[in-house]
């Protein structure tokens, strides 16, 4: 029953940590009478840990001495701007990075584990050097993996090739404990993706985390900043790599949002000037329409700057909800003034414009009242 209770109370830390991370506004759907809202201010208090953030690095042959270097941070001969060496800088400024953990590199960790000076890490069997020995086989019987003047901070001896995918694996599968605490399969048996063929790694990523994010222009800052991070570190290693976080679903929208909403009410105000002209007979008409539906959603948000109420995917349909009611209204009014007939005065005669009166006067009194 006990250990049901910690499993239990794991799930429940999970799920709240997901959604105030996926949730960062929660008060504004509450009553301000709920008794939730104490807890979360509790939380926008105290929690002082920010999300888990993984960069995620592909299209690098790490089983080649130059793909390491790439991703390395701890040896001599890495590459300055390595993957690994990138996010430590980035962790020094949290201000702009929004990053103040060191990340977790795996590539670093296994190359350590290999060490000969370790004892209790990567071993083989001395009569089958291509059996790897467990936390109880002997150590009389066991040599490590690497003779020991193979192995230096340089990287020079380190594994490569098929040697390195089979260690990497058995590393992988190796457990941490007391005698070896680099054991990969705690900490990364999920972080490496190995190929079908074992011929090498299609994926793997570097784990950090974001410095606590408590309002909602934190959480796209962070975005923005992660995507920042990893566009330079493509462009520096050569690789291609990508930032993932729990949040980062819900706040992707807010890195396109302003250019959908161009689009969609551009869009939107396009067929209506196309369909009215053409159902009215007149581009006159149509234009005059399209401007005044402008007009209105012009409005609207300028009503939800007053009221601060952000763009985001669910206030666009909102706006595009007013579009078409504001064409609802004045459709109809277009409509009773194209239709309340004519003499077919010549649009330049003086009397013209008396005649355009009257229709106007016509279609309010007689379809404006039922719009209103």
């Amino acid at each position: 029953m006990q250990h049901i209770s910690l499993g239990l109370g794991k799930v429940l830390v999970l799920d709240c940590m997901l959604i105030t991370y996926l949730l960062p506004d929660q008060r504004l759907a509450l009553p301000s009478d709920s008794y939730l809202i104490p807890w979360f201010d509790a939380v926008d208090a105290f929690l002082d840990v920010g999300p888990p953030v993984y960069f995620v690095s592909t299209n690098v042959d790490v089983t080649q001495r130059s793909g390491q270097r790439a991703l390395c941070g701890r040896f001599t001969t890495c590459r300055e701007f390595s993957v690994a060496n990138v996010l430590e800088g980035e962790r020094k400024r949290p201000d702009l990075s929004f990053i103040n953990e060191p990340a977790a590199s795996w590539i670093d960790d296994f190359l350590q584990w290999t060490n000969p000076l370790l004892d209790g890490c990567c071993r083989v069997k001395k009569n089958n050097p291509m059996q790897f020995c467990t936390a109880r086989t002997p150590a009389r019987m066991c040599k490590p993996c690497l003779e020991p003047g193979n192995w230096n901070i340089t990287m020079d001896g380190l594994p490569q090739g098929k040697d390195f995918m089979r260690l990497v694996k058995h590393w992988l599968e190796s457990p941490t404990d007391e005698d070896c605490p680099l054991g990969g399969q705690a900490p990364y048996s999920s972080a490496v993706s190995i190929a079908d063929d074992n011929s090498g790694i299609t994926a793997s990523h570097f784990r950090t985390f974001h410095k606590p994010l408590k309002s909602q222009s934190d959480y796209i800052y962070a975005l923005d900043a992660a995507r920042r991070i990893a566009d330079d570190l493509s462009a520096r290693t050569g690789t291609t790599v990508f930032p993932y976080s729990l949040f980062y679903v819900f706040f992707d929208q807010y890195a396109h949002i302003i250019n959908i909403t161009q689009e969609v009410l551009g869009v939107g105000l396009a067929s209506v000037l196309f369909v009215t002209a053409i159902l009215l007979g007149s581009w006159r008409t149509g234009i005059i329409v399209t401007l005044v539906v402008a007009l209105a959603v012009t409005n609207v948000m300028g009503v939800m700057g007053i009221w601060g109420i952000s763009l985001n995917a669910l206030s666009l349909v909102n706006l595009v909800i007013s579009l078409g009611i504001a064409v609802e209204f004045c459709s109809h009014i277009a409509r009773a003034f194209m239709g309340a007939g004519g003499s077919g005065i010549p649009i330049d005669h003086p009397e013209s414009q008396r005649e355009r009166d009257e229709r106007v006067w016509s279609a309010l009194v007689e379809v404006g009242p039922s719009v209103r």
